[in-house]
């Protein structure tokens, strides 16, 4: 039989020192990370967010911050239901996007914040609780306030930045003699968001929208035109795709 090395030393016994998570001492919310490796529910995961949502005292939850919180992977949460946007509608929250922020995050985020205040946004208002974005988000990816709320049009209008800017700043062309219009006669971002609005982000005519048919451009335009006495004004303007408006020309609309 070998004898034992008077040198070797025997090993150290680590059972003891395993330990399974735990929940903090002073912390009333459940700790959902000793089932980290088990299924949770839709039920179990929408409960775990409304906790942190109750901990934290908001409704603007983050998927990072969720996550260290509960111990839950934000993996998980896409995997079962989508996106982490879906995921807080579920739940009756609001996101609060991070690092995985997408342009189309900005402009949705920015479209409904108009939305609740029933007119353009100013870049100071966009901040919590109004906004799940902040405003040095917008200026990071666009540049300035301008081009933000230009960019949202374009995307909800399918026409191209330039050329809603070119008709904002255009000067219409009068049939001698000063211009008798008592409106200002360039259509304004806001105008042109509230005519959108007005006809559901689609074609009064043919029912078309950039937001379900690839291609499709709305345009805002006179009922009666300019050169007809037609003023700039939400009454007399209407939101049209390129083909209902091709050949409309100087004419009455019907």
């Amino acid at each position: 039989m070998a004898c034992r090395s008077p040198n070797r030393r025997p090993k150290p016994n680590l059972s003891r020192r395993r330990r399974t998570y735990q929940s903090k001492p002073n912390c009333s919310m459940t700790d959902y990370s000793i089932r980290r490796f088990h299924k949770y529910s839709d039920d179990e995961l929408i409960v775990a967010v409304r906790e942190v949502s109750r901990k934290l005292n908001t409704d603007f939850i983050a998927g990072q911050t969720f996550q260290e919180h509960s111990g839950i992977s934000t993996h998980t949460i896409e995997r079962r239901f989508g996106t982490w946007k879906k995921f807080c509608d579920k739940a009756g929250l609001k996101p609060a996007y991070t690092r995985g922020t997408t342009r189309n995050d900005l402009l949705d985020n920015l479209h409904e914040v108009w939305q609740k205040l029933g007119r353009q946004p100013r870049a100071k208002e966009m901040k919590q609780p109004l906004s799940a974005i902040s405003c040095s988000a917008y200026l990071k990816e666009f540049g300035n306030w301008y081009d933000t709320c230009l960019q949202l049009l374009s995307w909800k209008s399918g026409a191209p930045a330039k050329e809603i800017e070119q008709e904002t700043k255009r000067t219409p062309t009068t049939n001698g003699g000063a211009d008798k219009h008592r409106s200002p006669r360039p259509i304004t971002l806001s105008l042109r968001y509230e005519v959108l609005k007005r006809g559901n982000f689609k074609c009064v005519k043919c029912g078309r929208s950039p937001a379900n048919e690839v291609g499709v451009r709305l345009h805002v335009n006179h009922r009666i035109p300019g050169s007809k006495a037609g003023e700039t004004e939400l009454s007399n303007l209407q939101t049209t795709c390129s083909d209902c408006n091709l050949g409309k020309g100087n004419r009455h609309s019907g």
